[in-house]
């Protein structure tokens, strides 16, 4: 009866019935239309079956049908089937905006279907349900919100399965298991790497992997990353494609905000633990807490010292002699200079313009250096010496 407080319930109520008995028509529709939708919307092609579409499709709109005629303080289990939605979709890798795309296109039908039988009732009944249409809205929101709920947490579920997955892979490779044809071939399936190819390691110094990204246009180099944790570092496994070593340097040092270290090229998935630990020693050449860049190639000198820290600190003891038991001022003035010298190529008037003194200052202290160390400054395998012990022995500031 018209006025009556239970009239718009129980039209929305009636209306809500008339179209469960039609939901096959409406999900052929669906079916129809969502098809068309799937191939220009779903941006990675994984489209659905037919047959699981028109399921999903018909449940989905009954929960929202039920909802609507019970009311939603309903323990009806309306819920189920958009979480089973969600779930199996992030099952099916599509993208959530492609699922929620063809949703919305389903209310738009289930709307019309709702309009066109409240249309065969009588006029004070439409007009009725017309003004209960947010009773639509809410439902379908709430069937909406329960799929989207399904989706995120089969997604998370998903992505930490294949996080410790490629993390696992990764390890394997580093750990130079790559060589084994069983994890070689587990590799190229589970991180999409060939197991031919042109190879580099970047290690970079931090624990958390969301904190580091690749830079962006790598992929427009054709350069593949796979990165995962390993250890207290985030490793990023390269494939080069035709770019080369030196190239993909260029475009990782503006983006990187921590310390990493870039090994020489590899060949193959084989290599890969040889690659990771030149990355690592590349790592080491690099000054502590200082951001950027140490590209093994470029470091090769710091390199072989690095390689071997305890021939490193003999060689130092052994090159800079009593220098390295001065005062701290005393041997900081004598090693800053020595570097100087290098840096100038052994000019001592230049040197001096480095270190705001006379060249006769410099004279004096390399002189000093000579009698500490007894060897002279123009013996050619001296100076070798003293180059490498400079790079064994860093300076605290």
């Amino acid at each position: 009866m018209p006025g009556h407080p239970h009239a718009p319930r129980r039209v929305i109520r009636e209306v809500a019935a008339a179209v469960l008995a039609e939901l096959p028509v409406f999900a052929d529709r669906l079916v129809e239309r969502g098809a068309v939708e799937e191939k220009t919307f779903y941006a990675r092609g994984d489209w659905v079956a037919p047959a699981d579409m028109r399921q999903s499709f018909m449940d989905n709109a009954r929960s929202a049908l039920v909802l609507m005629s019970e009311g939603f303080g309903t323990r009806a289990g309306w819920s189920a089937a958009p979480l089973a939605t969600g779930r199996r979709r992030a099952e099916q890798g599509v993208p959530l905006e492609a699922v929620l795309h063809l949703f919305r296109l389903g209310t738009e039908l289930l709307w019309e279907m709702l309009l066109a039988a409240a249309r065969r009732r009588s006029p004070d009944e439409l007009a009725e349900f017309i003004d209960s249409v947010m009773v639509l809205w809410q439902a379908t929101d709430r069937v909406s919100t329960a799929m989207v709920e399904g989706y995120r947490s089969r997604e998370t579920r998903l992505r930490a399965r294949a996080d410790r997955r490629r993390e696992r892979l990764v390890r394997l490779l580093v750990e130079g298991r790559g060589a084994d044809p069983v994890v070689a071939a587990e590799a190229e399936a589970g991180l999409g790497l060939p197991g031919h190819g042109r190879y580099a390691v970047v290690l970079v110094g931090c624990d958390l992997a969301d904190d580091v990204v690749p830079a962006p246009g790598l992929a427009a180099l054709g350069v593949r990353v796979v990165a995962a944790l390993y250890r207290d570092r985030v490793v990023w496994l390269a494939e080069l494609g035709g770019v080369t070593a030196d190239r993909l340097a260029a475009s990782l040092t503006p983006h990187l905000q921590h310390r990493a270290g870039l090994s020489g090229e590899v060949d193959g998935l084989a290599e890969i633990g040889i690659a990771y630990q030149l990355a690592e020693i590349a790592l080491s050449t690099q000054e502590p807490d200082v951001p950027g860049l140490a590209v093994l190639d470029d470091r090769l000198p710091e390199a072989l010292v690095a390689a071997s820290p305890r021939l490193a600190r003999r060689l130092a003891a052994r090159t800079l002699g009593r220098v390295l038991e001065l005062e701290d001022e005393e041997r900081h003035v004598l090693l800053a200079t020595l570097r100087a010298w290098f840096s100038a190529g052994r000019s001592a008037t230049r040197a001096g313009e480095l270190l705001y003194c006379h060249r006769n200052t410099v004279l004096n202290r390399l002189r000093k250096l000579e009698q500490l160390t007894g060897a002279s400054l123009e013996d050619d395998r001296h100076q070798l010496c003293c180059r490498l012990a400079l790079m064994a022995h860093r300076e605290k500031p």
